[in-house]
């Protein structure tokens, strides 16, 4: 029998507080493909994205970065340089934080497990057998589900590259802005159902609906999204 689900007590149930910040997420793409090069290879690609994107150079500048084309003279680990350069930054230069406090708060404690809404889906989330041709659907809802939670590249997201970073700093993934959209739209259309054995009554539903939440206030703000563990 599931439990009943109740949100109000989910801070403090959980171990883990996870986040969503606005990110241009082709340039965490790029950046991610540099950084998953062999180092002989590293600087040489990493000249060629920082002409690409201006905008990492300027970024990197701005942190005081005085030759932002020699990737071996930055000092920052792989999940530093990923979140400084494509996260994107408010009014007072601090990273862009997604959605309204309330959802954020239920977003970032799922009394279940982990405490990981994306791992909740992931488990939890069936194809609809009552509509025809649904997988193709279903399977690119867990593609970009898996993406944001475990990514470790764009053809293997079995594991996170960019945890245990200098100061904690732990990305579980990100999407671009089309993948937001894309993910949002899936997500509230017919394609998935619910588990038999779903623990939390009513959980996946609750989930769905705040990682929608979620998803449009990122699409309000023509933003991609980066998500992150807090331990």
């Amino acid at each position: 029998m599931p439990l009943t689900m109740d949100l109000e007590q989910a801070n403090g149930a959980t171990t883990a507080f996870y986040t969503l910040h606005g990110c241009d997420g082709d340039i965490s793409m790029a950046i991610s493909r540099v950084l998953e090069l062999k180092e002989q290879n590293k600087n040489l690609a990493w000249r060629d994205m920082l002409g690409e994107h201006p905008s990492v150079v300027s970024r990197l500048e701005e942190q005081g970065i005085s030759n932002p084309f020699e990737l071996k003279d930055l000092t920052w680990d792989d999940s530093m340089i990923l979140f400084t350069c494509s996260t994107h930054l408010d009014e007072d230069g601090k990273p862009l934080p997604i959605g309204e406090r309330l959802t954020r708060e239920r977003f970032g404690r799922f009394p279940w497990s982990n405490g990981s809404i994306i791992d909740y889906l992931i488990e939890f989330l069936r194809p609809n057998s009552n509509l025809a041709n649904s997988n193709d659907s279903f399977e690119r809802i867990l593609k970009l589900l898996k993406k944001l939670y475990s990514f470790n590249n764009e053809n293997d997201f079995e594991v996170a590259r960019y945890v245990n970073g200098d100061g904690g700093m732990n990305i579980l993934g990100f999407l671009s802005f089309e993948e937001v959209m894309e993910l949002r739209k899936l997500m509230t259309g017919r394609n998935w159902s619910v588990a038999s054995d779903e623990p939390l009554d009513g959980g996946i539903r609750d989930a769905i609906k705040h990682l929608i939440a979620m998803l449009k206030s990122a699409e309000r703000r023509d933003s991609g999204i980066m998500h992150r563990a807090h331990t």
